[in-house]
């Protein structure tokens, strides 16, 4: 059952009734989100109705399921509920007046609605908005493995005059989609649409761009490096090709990945789909010297323009992350988690992980540091325990060198006593014996002779073993 209620003095009254959208002429024209469409009104006042998705009846026309119907008549609004088929009406209350739907003044009458096609919108939209009309409309389509929004997409863009840059946008958004709903790759091997024969190279073109974001979003960086390579013969020129080759051979760490990066970024025509394809590059380039420097360099440059978005700063958090400045990876992520819409569940845990990453890096950077001043300090009195040791045994030593060196001298200066001693004695004792004459004087010098001999022996005897037994006790000591 469908109610329309005019909220101005001139609109018909409120009708009601199975057949009441089939003669205002509404239809759901899509099972994409809400939708604009030109209508004309008995006085021919020009009117927008927006309608959410619902199923039609195969009847009339008429919804089988709940959806909003918002209907704006001149500078009024006209709201109704699109409710299931049955005898219950369901209208706004009468207390719901707002300053922006007005005051229910008289008995209203039914505004003739009549729903125009994308063309109409297009044409009536401003120009910086139809891209954006363009992929909510193509939005639907996506994920039923025809891959007819490719065609379609290229002839809204020549028909309704949508710069490269707003088509790299679209393809995005829709490759996104098309990988979400897991509709297969728009590989070459899909025909072009007979709609998209006179587009032929854009046609092409916007299939690379499909399948090279897919091929992108999944990490795939072989198979996008051997289809890139093909891409580089006709669309040599173009930033986001070159993104895609820089993707992959930084993805397979190849040497001339960062040649590849920078040619990508000075192209003419780099704009921010290319410069995030790079980004996300040299994120995964941890072979590259200065990674973390890099990224924060080109998020930068992209932020000054104006290019700012929740993967920006995934991006720097990431980096920043690398270079140990983990407060203002936080500070980045939590701002990359704060601008993410909701619904994006899949993104929101890699950023959740990414913010996990950083206080699991900042608490080992923590234990590491506390670990190395423990062990620093266990280093440090070990070391000076070693070192007083090495001394008392050096001390010792010194002292027992010397000992031993003050003995072997006292002992040289004893024996060369005895020495002098004996040798007086002798010579002495050789006067003496050549001044004998009887043969008992010389009998008596040699009898003393040979006693002082023996007494020097003795002494010298007694004088090495008392030394040597002074030795021996200081050692068992």
């Amino acid at each position: 059952m469908t109610v329309l209620r005019a909220a101005c003095p001139s609109a018909a009254p409120a009708v009601t009734g199975p057949q009441a959208a089939c003669a205002a002429g509404v239809r759901d024209e899509g099972r994409g989100g809400a939708q604009r469409r030109r209508l004309d009104t008995h006085k021919n006042n020009s009117a927008v109705v927006e309608v959410a998705p619902w199923k039609s009846c195969g009847a009339c026309g008429g919804p089988r399921e709940p959806g909003l119907l918002r209907v704006v008549v001149g500078h009024a609004l006209v709201y109704g509920l699109v409710a299931k088929r049955g005898s219950q009406r369901h209208t706004m209350p009468e207390s719901s007046v707002t300053e922006e739907n007005g005051p229910q003044v008289g008995k209203p009458k039914t505004p003739q609605v009549e729903i125009g096609d994308i063309d109409q919108i297009l044409l009536d939209a401003q120009k910086n908005q139809r891209a954006s009309l363009i992929k909510d409309y193509l939005a639907k389509n996506v994920g039923d493995d025809s891959l007819d929004w490719i065609g379609e997409l290229c002839v809204k863009a020549v028909k309704y005059g949508l710069s490269i840059q707003e088509i790299r946008s679209v393809v995005t958004d829709l490759a996104w989609i098309s990988r979400e709903k897991g509709e297969r790759l728009p590989s070459e091997a899909v025909p072009i649409p007979v709609s998209a024969h006179q587009h032929y190279d854009l046609y092409r073109l916007v299939r690379a761009y499909a399948l090279g974001q897919r091929l992108r979003f999944d990490f795939k960086f072989d198979s996008l490096r051997d289809v890139s390579q093909g891409w580089l013969n006709d669309f040599d020129s173009d930033a986001l090709i070159l993104s895609f080759v820089a993707f992959a051979a930084l993805g397979l760490r190849q040497p001339h990945g960062l040649d590849l990066y920078q040619r990508a970024l000075d192209a003419p025509d780099a704009d921010r789909r290319s410069r995030h394809v790079c980004l996300s590059g040299m994120w995964l380039a941890y072979q590259v010297e200065g990674q973390a420097e890099k990224m924060l360099e080109l998020s930068g440059q992209m932020m000054a323009k104006g290019e700012i978005d929740e993967n920006v700063f995934f991006r720097r958090a990431s980096a920043l992350r690398k270079l140990g400045k983990y407060e203002q990876a936080l500070e980045e992520i939590d701002h990359a988690i704060h601008m993410l819409g909701i619904g994006n569940n899949a993104v929101h845990q890699d950023y959740v992980r990414e913010r996990e990453s950083i206080i699991v890096s900042m608490q080992m950077r923590q234990y590491a540091e506390s670990l190395a001043k423990s062990i620093g300090n266990e280093v440090v009195e070990i070391a000076e325990k070693r070192i007083e040791e090495a001394s008392r045994s050096l001390t010792h030593k010194i002292e027992t060198a010397q000992r031993v060196v003050s003995e072997s001298l006292l002992k040289i200066v004893e024996i060369l006593g005895l020495f002098v001693t004996l040798s007086g004695f002798l010579v002495g004792s050789g006067v003496v014996v050549f001044k004998a004459t009887t043969f008992s004087e010389r009998a008596i010098v040699m009898t003393l002779f040979v006693v002082g001999s023996l007494i020097f022996f003795t002494l010298l005897r007694l004088v090495t073993g008392f030394r040597r037994r002074e030795r021996r006790e200081r050692r068992i000591k």
